[in-house]
């Protein structure tokens, strides 16, 4: 009797498991996912050891088109917001994605759009060839496709960033301990793995140039542990406008 029990218990179990990993899997790669940081480089907004949740997709975009075009913003802040989204929208459509009404059939959209200058995006390293222990980066928007922007540390140099592309940066400024030996450079990676960013010792824009969208995984949105970090995820934006529309 209770080899029978406990036969029917297993059973109930593993059905349970069946039922509820191929949604939670589909979850994790369409929606939402977690990346762990490792690395120093985007201090002090991230830490070492935080566990960021990632947003990977717009979930019904039409909403989102709805409130950018909408007369309604309360505030000059809000339009503007409203402004540069449109702008950014309008920049990604000459790479195909949809736009306006166009969005009415999608309930998601992969990546998400990205349209707001400070925001903390993960994504594919285009140089995951050179260091494949750190595949995934985490770095901070500087500039949005269709700007010019100014790296930092370098006033003379002036990029314009492509249609579908992003400007990203990471967060720590401090110039000491640089590390010349480029295969010892803080690469700091996301549980798929996030990076740095120290201009000494990290590589981001201002070495491998504006990033793809293509290559976007998600935004990071909460850092969800350790307990003590919880919270949303800052968007900062420089004090000194460094990228501006064409």
């Amino acid at each position: 009797m209770n080899s029978a029990s406990s036969s029917s218990s297993l059973r109930r179990c593993l059905t349970s498991i069946a039922l509820i990993l191929p949604p939670a899997k589909f979850i994790s790669d369409t929606f939402y996912s977690l990346y762990r940081v490792q690395g120093s480089s985007m201090e002090p907004s991230l830490q070492d050891g935080d566990i960021l949740l990632v947003r990977k997709a717009d979930i019904l975009p039409y909403l989102d088109w709805k409130r950018w075009t909408s007369s309604s913003a309360s505030s000059y802040e809000e339009e503007e917001a409203n402004q540069t989204a449109l702008r950014v929208i309008a920049h990604d459509a000459q790479s195909g994605r949809p736009i306006g009404e166009n969005n009415v059939g999608y309930t998601y959209l992969h990546p998400p759009t990205i349209h707001q200058l400070g925001a903390v995006v993960v994504y594919r390293a285009p140089d995951a060839e050179k260091y494949p222990s750190s595949e995934y980066r985490v770095k901070r928007v500087v500039g949005l496709g269709g700007q010019i922007v100014r790296p930092r540390e370098n006033w003379h140099r002036i990029e314009q960033i492509p249609s579908f592309s992003i400007w990203m940066e990471g967060d720590n400024n401090n110039d000491e301990g640089s590390i010349e030996d480029e295969s010892e450079k803080d690469t700091s990676t996301v549980k798929s793995s996030t990076t740095s960013n120290n201009y000494c010792k990290s590589i981001d824009s201002r070495t491998y140039g504006p990033v793809c969208k293509n290559l976007v995984e998600g935004v990071a949105e909460r850092i969800i542990w350790p307990p003590s970090r919880w919270g949303v995820v800052s968007t900062d934006t420089p004090s000194v406008p460094r990228s501006w529309w064409t």
